[in-house]
């Protein structure tokens, strides 16, 4: 139910993926072959033993934007949404990546594939959107099924399909956009031959990996001083960021990394559905001409907001869980784990 889209993940000069594709390339007299199969190894999301960092990095953005080009691959209308939705979290994964590689690739391929990256999600965000709330009102309606009044949803419902289905026709209307959107994802796959990383052990990911848990640390503390549906979402998106990353550097610990991925996603689900109702909530206070009158209303809006109570005050105690640890100590703890795992087991294929 989670993962509706924010304005984080769209950007008003993202006029076409094509301008998007011509904006991050780099300029060229020939179209670039076809890339090559990605194989089932190639696509984990996550580094391994025997090879470096630099080329763990690009073999995980290969991939993932493997899977996201597939994903949009001759898809019907049918099966748009979904396709969007799985191409999207890949697009996030790149995100991610990107974010834990950018001290070692430098600024300008990091604002180059990040924006491309954020350009083509934007492109793909009205349907999933509003399919968002459509699952977010079934899934309230079913927890609370006993306290709404019959049918006091129903010409919400009625309204949420609708904007679904709109928003999927829409897409669909524009022909090539999801093969558009598949070639611009070729186009950076491509493009991740040209990484190049300052330094190719732990140290070119340090300082992401810190920046990334700092990030996130902040974010939790302002969503405790002000836990508005704001605080909370910025939350949510460094928290995924972790769970990305912790995915990421999994060998380093493989059990207590495992741990933290699954923590973090946790914690990232429950600030997902809190974002969900929240929005949900909006569309609601500006649509009061879909109930047939105020007591149906307030009893919906009654479960929506004690349901964002408790996964706030659940998220809160998971958080501060997660973020015990002081960046530092956080980062110092994952590259010991990296250096006798992962560094030790480089140095036995090398002898």
């Amino acid at each position: 139910m989670t993962g509706a889209a924010t304005s984080q993940d769209t950007d008003p000069s993202a006029r076409t993926l094509v301008g998007a594709a011509a904006a991050g390339a780099t300029a060229a007299v020939h179209p670039p072959a076809a890339p090559k199969p990605v194989t089932d190894a190639e696509r984990k999301f996550r580094l391994r033993a025997d090879e470096t960092v630099p080329d763990g990095m690009r073999r995980i953005a290969r991939g993932r934007l493997a899977d996201g080009a597939e994903a949009l691959a001759g898809v019907t209308a049918a099966g748009l949404g979904e396709a969007v939705h799985a191409t999207r979290k890949n697009v996030k994964r790149v995100r991610a990546a990107l974010r834990l590689s950018r001290d070692a690739i430098g600024e300008d391929v990091y604002d180059r594939e990040n924006t491309h990256m954020r350009m083509i999600a934007g492109q793909l965000a009205g349907a999933r959107d509003a399919r968002v709330l459509v699952e977010t009102l079934t899934a309230l309606e079913e927890r609370f099924e006993d306290e709404l009044p019959r049918g006091a949803t129903a010409a919400l419902r009625a309204r949420l399909e609708d904007d679904h289905e709109r928003a999927v026709a829409a897409m669909a209307a524009e022909g090539d956009l999801a093969e558009r959107a598949a070639q611009a994802l070729g186009e950076a796959r491509t493009r991740t031959a040209q990484w190049s990383f300052a330094r190719d052990d732990f140290g070119a990911l340090k300082p992401g990996l810190r920046r990334t848990y700092r990030r996130g640390r902040k974010r939790l503390r302002a969503a405790r001083r002000e836990p508005s549906a704001e605080n909370l979402h910025d939350c949510r998106k460094r928290v995924k960021d972790l769970w990305h990353a912790a995915q990421i550097l999994r060998p380093a610990h493989p059990k207590r990394m495992k741990r933290l991925a699954r923590d973090a996603h946790d914690l990232a689900n429950l600030l997902g559905d809190h974002h969900d109702l929240s929005v949900l909530r909006d569309y609601i206070d500006v649509n009061p001409q879909l109930f047939t009158g105020a007591a149906p209303r307030d009893a919906l809006l009654a479960v929506l907001d004690r349901r964002r109570d408790t996964l706030r005050r659940k998220a809160l105690k998971r958080g501060r869980r997660l973020y015990k640890r002081s960046p530092k100590r956080f980062v110092a703890a994952v590259e010991q784990g990296w250096r006798k795992r992962v560094t030790a087991a480089q140095g036995s294929l090398a002898g």
